[in-house]
């Protein structure tokens, strides 16, 4: 089955204006002329760096969770760790996950391997989250929270992940999403 080129096509934009500038993201907007169309428009995008995630087991096969506020929802939330891919370079998202890993839990891992990538909302983010497994996870510094970040770590049984999504204990959609990339490099 084919699935064309997503370059292919694409919708004319101009105009571009930031309508607000924040240290997360950036609203913009675009006048597009949806293709083939004889008309203009305003579309909407938030501009953001990419993300990463990481699914850090351990020798003992636990995935390394954590818990922490966040303030779309003002509650706590289970998650993996990761964050946003600050450095620059083809091997920016991998370095980044390195950094987060040890930033929020002070585990490094001695092997990792690039699971996937997936876009969070693509109607209106214009980036993507890529997801890293580090295998044999282990504390071994301290951790370096943000100012803002308040975060506990959490050691599950790997083969507890499926009921912990499921009964929406874990429902943050970029971590259920990051977790399916591990269950499906699990089974095949």
């Amino acid at each position: 089955m084919e699935f064309g080129n997503p370059q292919e096509n694409l919708w004319p934009r101009k105009n571009r204006r930031v309508l607000n500038d924040t240290p997360i993201f950036k609203l913009v907007s675009h006048d597009v002329s949806p293709f083939g169309k004889d008309f203009t428009k305003p579309f909407y995008v938030l501009e953001s760096k990419s993300w990463v995630n990481v699914v850090a087991i351990t020798d003992k096969d636990e995935i390394l969770l954590i818990r922490q506020y966040r303030h779309g929802l003002h509650e706590y939330c289970i998650e993996i760790p990761g964050g946003i891919v600050d450095e620059e370079g083809e091997d920016a998202p991998l370095v980044s996950a390195k950094r987060e890993l040890i930033e929020e839990t002070g585990y490094t891992a001695p092997e990792w391997k690039l699971l996937g990538k997936v876009s969070g909302n693509p109607a209106v983010f214009n980036n993507y989250s890529y997801t890293y497994l580090a295998l044999g996870a282990s504390k071994t510094d301290n951790v370096d929270f943000d100012e803002a970040e308040d975060i506990e770590i959490i050691l599950v049984p790997k083969d507890r992940i499926i009921e912990l999504i499921r009964n929406g204990t874990i429902h943050h959609s970029m971590m259920v999403s990051a977790l399916s990339l591990y269950l499906i490099h699990e089974k095949f």
